[in-house]
């Protein structure tokens, strides 16, 4: 599952209870699962939230290191042309707020 926020950022959720690591990887690090793993709550579910740039995303979730697995929960999925699919995340571009201000009359 992921979710899209007003200040860039994505949090990405993924449910995987038993699981003893779980770890985001996609072209936006590369293929590299990160560095940390995700954050794990009481109920099975692994969190993580990212500054993405605006564009489309692809990535996987790395669950203990060695089964990589899509989310299908996300905004789409693509063929990995490895025999697999890739999640898809699409990040809008994020503008500054403007104000104009009037002279009162």
């Amino acid at each position: 599952m992921v979710t899209l926020y007003q200040d860039g950022t994505v949090e990405f959720a993924y449910f995987r209870p038993g699981a003893r690591d779980v770890r985001l990887a996609g072209d936006f690090n590369k293929w590299q699962p990160g560095p940390e793993p995700m954050a794990c709550d009481e109920r099975g579910w692994w969190r993580t939230r990212v500054a993405l740039e605006a564009g489309k995303h692809r990535f996987k979730y790395v669950i203990d290191g060695r089964i990589w697995e899509t989310d299908y929960a996300a905004y789409g999925v693509e063929n990995d042309k490895l025999g697999g699919w890739n999640s898809v995340v699409l990040v809008a571009e994020t503008k500054p707020a403007t104000m104009t201000l009037r002279k009162a009359a």
